[in-house]
């Protein structure tokens, strides 16, 4: 399966142009409740509070995100199963397959998110992929630093595998910003573990430099309306802990990539992390991995968290399509 070439879509659409005006206004409006975004050499206890004022304020924006009434879920971990940690088992009504599933890897930063402002993503995944999806409810920082993160993702799909039965090349691991960068890193972990690798991988916006050497963190600062470059230092720190900005594992730009599996990445040309993703990309096929990249003409930071933009469905389609094909059985049958 020969990599595609990086591809970019001519103008953003208009429901896109109007959303980006909506989320300018609503995302001043977070940060200004969140008390300002504080230095990275702030004391530990107002980045604490920051993330937490940040945190409480995404669960309350993501709350409002249900999905149709199409899609079945139910609790998972301690006390709802032996998943080792908590998190949410996710269905589509066009679920067509019950021996492969998606492990999606939420954002928020390393600070915040959880299976709960996931849940509407998960559920297109779902039904483009057509299989399960699986949300852990990983650690979090500043309570939780790294490898807290990295732990429990390698726990969550230790369980898919041991546990639940699901055969490593039938399992397709997702993630959408820090996410993004934890699936990769989860990716090389598991290599060096002598695991059997999953699939592939699809990274939504993924960040992959913590230690923010990209020229686009710089240069599309004022483009981008969901994340900024202020945002990026002190949650590296928060969840780097002592841990050097560059390790491999913590960020996977710096990673030898060697036999990962095909990867995908899709990215909107108007955010801070473009070139996290594109350096990715091109560090992936260095190490002759089936990777590209697709570029999404003026889209922001995670773009396919929003519903019903033209983008958004093109590229869930497309990660469903290259999921189903990764994951299809030894008689070609994606489901």
């Amino acid at each position: 399966m020969p990599s595609a070439p990086e591809e970019e879509d001519p103008i953003a659409s208009l429901r896109a142009r109007l959303m980006r005006r909506a989320l300018v206004t609503a995302v001043k409006a977070m940060r200004r409740r969140g008390g300002g975004t504080p230095a990275p050499d702030s004391p530990a206890e107002d980045l604490e509070a920051y993330a937490l004022a940040m945190r409480e304020q995404m669960e309350r924006m993501g709350s409002r995100l249900r999905p149709s009434r199409r899609v079945r879920w139910h609790e998972v971990g301690p006390g709802h199963g032996s998943c080792p940690l908590a998190g949410l088992w996710v269905e589509d009504d066009a679920v067509a397959a019950e021996d492969r599933v998606v492990l999606h890897l939420h954002g928020g930063a390393y600070l915040m998110g959880s299976p709960r402002t996931h849940l509407g993503m998960a559920a297109s995944l779902s039904r483009t992929a057509r299989c399960p999806v699986l949300l852990p409810d990983y650690r979090l920082a500043p309570e939780h630093v790294f490898p807290a993160a990295l732990d429990d993702a390698v726990a969550a799909y230790r369980w898919l595998t041991e546990e639940r039965g699901f055969a490593p090349k039938r399992i397709a691991i997702t993630g959408d910003s820090s996410g993004g960068g934890l699936g990769l890193a989860l990716l090389v972990r598991l290599r060096d573990e002598g695991h059997e690798l999953p699939a592939c991988f699809v990274g939504f916006s993924p960040w992959t430099d913590l230690a923010g050497t990209g020229n686009s963190l710089r240069e599309l600062d004022e483009l981008d309306p969901w994340l900024s470059a202020a945002m990026v230092a002190p949650a590296a720190r928060a969840y780097a802990g002592e841990t050097p900005l560059e390790d491999p594992l913590l960020s996977p730009l710096y990673a030898d990539l060697t036999g990962l599996p095909p990867i995908l990445i899709h990215v909107g040309s108007h955010e801070i992390l473009l070139d996290d993703a594109r350096r990715q990309v091109e560090r992936a096929r260095a190490a002759g991995v089936d990777a590209s990249v697709g570029v999404f003409e003026e889209m922001w930071h995670v773009f396919v968290a929003f519903p019903g933009l033209p983008e958004t469905r093109r590229a869930l389609r497309e990660a469903g399509a290259f999921i189903r094909r990764c994951t299809a059985t030894a008689d070609g049958r994606a489901s």
